[in-house]
């Protein structure tokens, strides 16, 4: 333990003359109280932190990840990392100049690897995504200024070569539109990023049309939408199964400087099964004060079941000095019970 201490203190301390290092992550704990037939309290968070290394040299040619940085450190303790080599600025430094022509390799510790994709992410929630199911990818990236970008993530040490491909353009200003492949893939259902589905294969698209942008609006206004299928269901023995899925979302958002607002509408359909689940979610946010936040939102998720999957609440939220107090109110049909769950958050 204490010779890997002394080793990452002299490496950072080399390299706050050599290389640029950056610390980031976050901190997050809290509780909720739950007013049913019964209360009861229960963590927020039972994963509090997360950390981040990131070391990368003065002329932004490479930088090395180390991610989950968690738990003691002994002497036969690794550190998974990924490097992410920029080929243009290599280049570049030695007097090769692509232009506007940018081209860049990912190595190392990278597991699922996700598609580009043109969604705006409204409720954050991440089911937009499009993954590969690697364990060890190699990534490699190519663009041309704001027009044209593509990524190709492969990883060769599964027997399966999961690999992703993905392909992303903005012909205009305003529009964004991309297309996605998997082989070996993972998309997701219920609009979040909690509920993956493994494919044999998987194919995305999706589009993004800020219409404030197009038509010049003083006020933000736009639709995004996004349909991902996935064929022959990947079991928990890699055996292919007779089941695909489709997801699709579609979303409206805007807002003025005070307020902004989002509807998010989605669809997973069992092609096999031929069964179909709806659901919905909604927010506005207010933006009165600075530092001070505060939203309310509706959400379904499932219109079939609306009496057990819906949800209605609200955030409120006040960040002094980079620790931002938080709480949240909310009513769930699933338990038939209201919860508050005040929280505490630093992102650094």
């Amino acid at each position: 333990m204490k010779k890997i201490l002394t080793i990452l203190l002299v490496v950072l301390l080399a390299s706050t003359t050599l290389f640029a290092v950056e610390f980031s992550g976050r901190f997050r704990a809290g509780y909720t109280f739950n007013f049913g037939d019964k209360f009861s309290v229960s963590p927020w968070k039972t994963n509090e932190a997360k950390l981040k290394l990131t070391v990368s040299d003065d002329a932004g040619i490479w930088t090395i990840n180390i991610k989950d940085v968690q738990g003691d450190l002994d002497s036969d303790d690794k550190l998974g990392a990924n490097l992410s080599l920029d080929i243009a600025a290599l280049l570049a430094a030695n007097d090769v100049n692509l232009g506007d022509v940018s081209l860049a390799i990912s190595i190392g510790a990278n597991e699922k690897m996700t598609a580009l994709s043109a969604y705006n992410d409204v409720t954050g929630d991440g089911g937009y995504k499009v993954k590969n199911n690697g364990e060890y990818s190699s990534e490699l990236a190519v663009g041309y200024g704001d027009l044209i970008k593509a990524k190709i993530a492969l990883d060769p040490t599964v027997k399966e070569a999961p690999i992703v491909a993905s392909l992303m353009s903005s012909p205009v200003s305003g529009l964004n539109v991309s297309v996605a492949y998997a082989h070996h893939g993972v998309i997701y259902t219920g609009g979040s990023d909690d509920n993956a589905w493994n494919a044999e294969h998987a194919f995305g698209a999706a589009m993004d049309l800020n219409i404030a942008d197009l038509a010049g609006l003083d006020f933000d206004l736009g639709l995004a939408a996004y349909d991902n299928v996935g064929f022959n269901k990947v079991g928990t023995n890699n055996e292919y199964l007779k089941d695909d899925m489709n997801t699709f979302a579609a979303s409206v958002y805007g807002g003025i400087d005070l307020v902004d607002a989002f509807f998010e509408f989605r669809m997973d359909n069992d092609l096999a099964n031929d069964a179909t689940t709806l659901g919905m979610k909604t927010q506005v946010n207010f933006n009165v004060l600075e530092n001070l936040g505060f939203d309310v939102y509706f959400a379904i998720g499932n219109f079939d079941a609306i009496d057990t999957t819906f949800k209605v609440g609200g955030d409120v939220s006040y960040t002094i000095s980079g620790v931002e107090f938080a709480a949240q109110l909310e009513y769930a049909g699933a338990t038939q019970a209201f919860s508050v769950t005040p929280k505490v958050i630093v992102v650094f």
